[in-house]
């Protein structure tokens, strides 16, 4: 039996995330929505392919939400023909040091890091396993024009919530993410009705006497 896309887990898991955060999205200076491609240095795993949602106002700080699904059903499961394929989401903070992406700056090389909460799920011996998780990393924005930037980054993912450096911590999985991001309205709008200000303001100068 087909499974609709509303039905699974990864597909709740974003919209619940992005729903809110489309709402509060017109009090923002900027919005960029992402599909992207992580993918898992573990052998044979298939990459997840996904989206997420990023907002954010002035000075660098941003809140992203993405949600992601296997391309293949790897899982390792009774039943793989009606199982779920491996799903995830996380909830992101994240701060862009310098370049244009959030906050006013110049459209340039955008290095930024970064450090969430996640939630995966899976299929087992034919029962579906979830669990919570926490990561963080590190990526660089490359603008490619006005409005579209290709960014990669690199993801540390705790299995359990303690640190890295604790006595008896798991070691953390790595994971590679690349994608386009779509920049929407906001801090491109600014910059517009600031040009035509000065514009004008230069017009009016311009024509007074002297």
């Amino acid at each position: 039996m087909k499974r609709s896309i509303l039905a699974h887990p990864a597909s709740v898991l974003a919209l619940s995330a992005l729903v809110p955060l489309a709402t509060a999205a017109a009090q923002q200076s900027e919005v960029a929505v992402s599909p992207f491609v992580t993918f898992l240095p573990t052998a044979g795993a298939s990459p997840l392919a996904g989206l997420a949602l990023t907002l954010a106002g002035n000075g660098g700080l941003a809140l992203r939400a993405s949600g992601h699904v296997s391309l293949e059903n790897n899982n390792n499961s009774l039943n793989a023909t009606n199982s779920l394929r491996p799903w995830g989401g996380d909830v992101d903070a994240v701060l862009f040091i310098g370049g244009r992406y959030f906050g006013g700056h110049d459209h340039a090389l955008s290095p930024y890091a970064f450090a969430g909460l996640g939630i995966s799920g899976r299929d087992s011996l034919g029962r579906s396993m979830t669990s919570n998780n926490w990561s963080y990393g590190a990526g660089l924005n490359v603008p490619l024009g006005s409005a579209i930037d290709l960014f990669g980054e690199s993801r540390w993912r705790m299995s359990r919530y303690v640190l890295p450096t604790s006595s008896s911590a798991p070691s953390p999985a790595q994971e590679f993410r690349v994608g386009l991001s779509f920049h929407i309205g906001g801090g491109g709008a600014s910059h517009s009705r600031g040009a035509a200000r000065a514009s004008r303001h230069s017009l009016q100068t311009c024509s007074e006497p002297r």
